[in-house]
């Protein structure tokens, strides 16, 4: 072989060990970006039909979409994290650090923590700028400064990362089919497949989330409005925004987080004067029903449609904070979509030794939809086999096979 091609072969797999140790080390960022950039396509997608800018069309999804809804979440964070960081204490010792292995709360301290409870909890009122509220807000925000600063610059690089995979996505596209694989290849089929996964799971989690919190929001609004003394929700907004988070494990939903609500109103309804506890069962009663039934049968299948493996889904949303922390809710998803179509494209062909092709061979439910790639080499085999028929159809017209036609993001 060449030595100069033997040094350059080097010198790239050098590169990659670099760029993939760079990866890992900012990985939760990687995996924010990569997660934004699918939950924001579509809507990047109807944006750019109305500006002729690429950049404007990713600034304003970027801005308009992933802004707010990262910042709502990361408040809502902060409140449980708090919560649970004030009731650690009196949990029992496995309890405690399998929460925080959940939620990494245990990066900071306790006076940290009780510094940003303050903050949150009870933000300044008033700015005049009397010595002790000078004092109080710089001892607060030192407590907290280094942590803040950090999450703010992770959360800046995966909004960038998003803002330039929206803008130049069809640009990596191209560079890929032309240099790496074609669309027609087995690697172009497998990755065209784990596009359209990660974008059906990614944007319809994101919309099945925000649909959610929505009803929650109102559910538990309701019931604040109605409920006897003593029996109120505390705050619902940021158990509505749980709520919808938790409702995209299956089968557990969203009763992670009313049945807690529906125990603490019982235990005040025990604690308050009359007998309020057939008002907490028709709470109970209505969050089975709108939280619960609802969602798994008609608002999660029409959001979403074709999804994933449901149990696979569940292991993948549990075990992946519990083993990477908050980002492994992103991550162990992502890898659970590569592993899955690796069995259904390359798998079968690996392990019987044949021809490795661009069909898809196993587990054809498990996928989202059948990739654009495959549909194309098919239509094209088929006309290449009819010449005859397709050339006598030439005077009825086109025949109609059109699915090549549509771009991915289309099908």
């Amino acid at each position: 072989m060449d030595r100069s091609r033997v040094g350059w072969w080097a010198y790239v797999l050098a590169l990659g060990v670099v760029l993939g140790f760079v990866v890992y080390s900012f990985v939760g960022t990687f995996v924010l970006g990569v997660f934004a950039y699918y939950a924001a396509r579509p809507l990047y997608g109807r944006i750019s039909r109305v500006t002729d800018s690429d950049g404007v069309a990713a600034g304003a999804t970027v801005l308009g979409f992933v802004l707010p809804v990262v910042l709502l979440l990361l408040y809502t964070g902060v409140h449980v994290a708090t919560s649970l960081q004030t009731s650690l204490g009196s949990l029992p010792e496995p309890i405690r650090m399998l929460i925080q292995r959940f939620t990494g709360i245990q990066s900071l301290s306790g006076a940290q923590w009780q510094s940003l409870s303050n903050l949150v909890s009870n933000p300044p009122r008033s700015f005049s700028m009397d010595q002790q509220t000078v004092q109080t807000i710089l001892q607060q925000g030192t407590a907290v400064l280094g942590t803040a600063v950090n999450v703010l610059l992770h959360l800046v690089l995966a909004l960038a990362m998003a803002f330039y995979l929206l803008r130049d996505d069809d640009r990596i596209v191209g560079w890929f089919h032309d240099n790496v694989a074609s669309k027609e290849s087995t690697t172009g089929q497998y990755m065209a497949a784990v596009d359209t996964d990660l974008e059906s799971l990614y944007f319809g989690n994101v919309l099945f989330v925000v649909v959610m919190a929505v009803i929650a929001a109102t559910v538990y609004s309701g019931t604040n409005m109605l409920a006897p003394q003593g029996l109120s929700i505390p705050i619902p907004l940021v158990l509505a925004v749980l709520t919808g988070v938790s409702s995209l494990i299956p089968l557990v939903v969203s009763k992670v987080v009313y049945i807690p609500i529906a125990g603490y109103l019982a235990l005040s309804s025990i604690q308050t004067p009359g007998n309020q506890l057939a008002f907490v069962g028709g709470f109970l009663a209505v969050c089975l029903v709108v939280l619960d039934l609802a969602p798994q049968g008609i608002i999660q299948p029409y959001i979403t449609g074709r999804k994933l493996h449901p149990g696979l889904l569940l292991f993948a949303y549990i075990l992946g904070p519990i083993v990477w922390g908050w980002y492994g809710f992103f991550l162990l998803p992502l890898i659970v979509v590569l592993v899955i179509e690796v069995v259904r494209v390359t798998f079968t062909d690996l392990v019987h030794g044949d021809t490795l092709t661009p069909h898809v061979d196993a587990a054809r439910s498990l996928g989202t939809t059948e990739p654009a790639a495959f549909s194309e080499e098919e239509d094209a085999g088929d006309s290449t086999a009819g010449d005859d028929e397709s050339a006598a159809d030439e005077d009825d017209g086109p025949s109609d096979g059109g699915r090549g036609s549509n771009s991915p993001g289309d099908a």
